[in-house]
C-alpha cells in the first residue's frame, strides 16, 4: 500500500486537507482571498480546529487527473499504459515538493490518519465555498482536450476493478455524519 504525506493549509479558523485533482485550488483561492499570506501556513501537523477535506467520485477524478496528467508531460493517451497508473509508487512527499504527482491515483491515501471533522463531495464546492468564503473560485483551466477524448482509449470496466476501494470509502464517506451538506450550515 502506497502511503501520502499530507499536508494542510491552516488559518486560525481551520484546517483544509489537500486533495489534488479534487478543487484543491478553488480552495486555496478563497482561503489567499480571505486572509493575510501571514495568517495563513502550511503544515503536516493536526490540531483541533475543525479540519475538512473535499472528496469526488473516484471515476471522475481518475478521468481529470489522467487529463492533467498527460496534459503537463505532452504524452498522448494512445501511448500509455492504464494499468501502470494503479501500480505506481509515487506517494511520496518529493514528488510532491516538485510538482510532480501522479494525480490519477488514489484519493484514499490522502484521508489516512486525517480525522477530518467535515467532508465535502465535490457536487456541493461552489456552495460550500459561497457560504464559507462569499464566493466560488473556479480554477479549472487545463487541457483543451475533453475527459470524453481520453474515454475513448479507456476500459471504463478495467479502470473500475481498480478504483472498487475508492468507491468503498467515497460511499462510506458520503452515508457518514461527518459529510457535510448546506443544511448543516458554516463549520467554521
Amino acid at each position: 500500500m502506497n502511503i501520502r504525506l499530507f499536508d494542510l493549509i491552516e488559518t486560525e479558523k481551520f484546517q483544509f486537507v489537500r486533495i489534488h485533482k479534487n478543487g484543491n485550488q478553488s480552495v486555496a483561492k478563497c482561503i489567499y482571498d480571505n486572509y493575510e499570506k501571514e495568517e495563513v501556513q502550511i503544515t503536516y501537523h493536526l490540531s483541533k480546529k475543525p479540519r475538512f477535506c473535499i472528496i469526488r467520485d473516484p471515476y471522475q477524478r481518475f478521468l481529470s487527473g489522467l487529463k492533467w496528467d498527460l496534459h503537463l508531460n505532452q504524452v498522448n493517451v494512445k501511448d500509455i499504459n492504464i494499468k501502470q497508473l494503479f501500480t505506481a509508487n509515487e506517494h511520496h512527499q518529493r514528488n510532491s515538493w516538485i510538482g510532480r504527482i501522479k494525480h490519477s491515483t488514489s484519493q484514499i491515501p490522502y484521508l489516512f490518519n486525517i480525522q477530518c471533522s467535515h467532508y465535502i463531495d465535490m457536487l456541493d464546492l461552489n456552495l460550500f465555498l459561497k457560504m464559507h468564503f462569499g464566493k466560488s473560485e473556479h480554477l479549472t483551466k487545463g487541457p483543451d482536450y475533453s475527459s470524453e477524448d481520453i474515454e475513448k482509449y479507456v476500459d471504463k470496466d478495467e479502470v473500475m476493478k481498480y478504483l472498487h476501494l475508492d468507491y468503498y470509502m467515497y460511499d462510506r464517506i458520503k452515508q457518514s455524519p461527518f459529510l457535510w451538506e448546506w443544511q448543516h450550515g458554516k463549520i467554521f
